[in-house]
């Protein structure tokens, strides 16, 4: 068994799947599996959890609130 997600309902569900190939212009030969929603019947890819992006830089403390060094903090 595997997780699908369906788009349309936001639907988290498992099911056996169907394997699905196809040969892509870029990538060559892929396959993935496939299952029906169960609420509204539309084709679902399998569920991946989202993937956590790269943490953003944290600025440099700034005590002159942004006046002087240019970072524009507290402003």
């Amino acid at each position: 068994m595997a997780t699908f997600y369906c788009k349309s309902c936001k639907l988290k569900f498992e099911d056996e799947g169907t394997k699905v190939e196809w040969i892509d212009a870029a990538f060559g030969p892929c396959t993935k599996l496939i299952a029906k929603c169960p609420q509204n019947g539309d084709d679902c890819d399998e569920y991946s959890p989202p993937k956590q992006g790269k943490e953003t830089p944290q600025a440099p403390n700034c005590y002159m609130n942004g006046g002087c060094c240019g970072c524009n903090m507290g402003r």
